[in-house]
């Protein structure tokens, strides 16, 4: 399966919150650490720095973990007194029980083994923790993305990606978690209309990793797509319809 170097796209990766902030993300995650009194917080897959952002308060020792030296680089230049640590997911290299609350957001699908995953995790956390998945799945029953339609490949690589929130609960349960439930906490429910698609920040070549993965060549080969159907149909419709989902478990 092919993966993204993240150092490349980390310049431009940040840019796509300012059309789309997802506020009521960041809200839920707020709530959740209030309601567990949660002061330690754990990021794994911070990226950019948009969630650790998001949760900073005086009360609130936050930590953040990416792969990605150029995604901590940028995450670094907003929140400088946050500690960033360069790791992989699956390895986490944490004392145990060093966390009140940890989160993923759209991170699921870049975990090579989530098994070792779920388990560091839970060693990471103190007896009465949590944790907290946040992503949708875009391939889900429901959903819709038009840039399946128009960029070869990308929906077949998505299904191999993305696992089913059943998987991932049965992944919970078995590394231990209790307590485990799933809410919708966002919806990204857009429509464009011929030429106002090229206006959306997730269509951008680095805003997403199913796009940033492409290369040059199929990117601009789906672009091309996209414009011969509004060559065709200037009022056409593309559409996105995505449930975002925060999956929590009790250590």
């Amino acid at each position: 399966m092919p993966s993204l170097d993240y150092d490349r796209v980390a310049a431009d990766y940040h840019r796509r919150y300012a059309q789309s902030p997802m506020p009521s993300v960041a809200q839920a995650l707020d709530a959740l650490a209030d309601a567990l009194a949660a002061t330690r917080i754990l990021e794994v897959g911070c990226g950019s720095g948009r969630w650790l952002e998001a949760l900073a308060r005086p009360d609130r020792w936050l930590t953040g973990l990416d792969p990605s030296r150029g995604m901590l680089n940028q995450a670094r230049s907003r929140l400088p007194a946050i500690p960033l640590i360069q790791a992989t997911g699956e390895r986490l290299p944490l004392a145990p029980a060093s966390f009140d609350l940890i989160i993923l957001v759209h991170v699921l699908h870049h975990l090579a083994d989530p098994g070792r995953f779920w388990r560091a995790a839970r060693r990471t956390l103190a007896s009465d923790g949590a944790i907290a998945v946040v992503g949708a799945n875009p391939v889900a029953p429901g959903s819709a993305w038009y840039i399946y339609d128009y960029f070869e490949g990308v929906r077949a690589l998505d299904e191999a990606r993305f696992p089913p929130w059943e998987q991932v609960e049965a992944w919970m349960r078995d590394a231990g978690f209790g307590r485990v439930e799933g809410r919708v906490i966002h919806v990204v429910d857009a429509i464009f209309a011929g030429e106002e698609v090229f206006g959306d920040a997730f269509l951008a070549k680095n805003a997403t990793s199913q796009l940033a993965m492409l290369s040059e060549e199929a990117y601009r080969a789906g672009i091309e797509r996209m414009r011969a159907a509004i060559a065709a149909d200037p009022h056409i419709i593309f559409r996105t319809h995505l449930e975002m989902v925060m999956m929590t478990g009790r250590a």
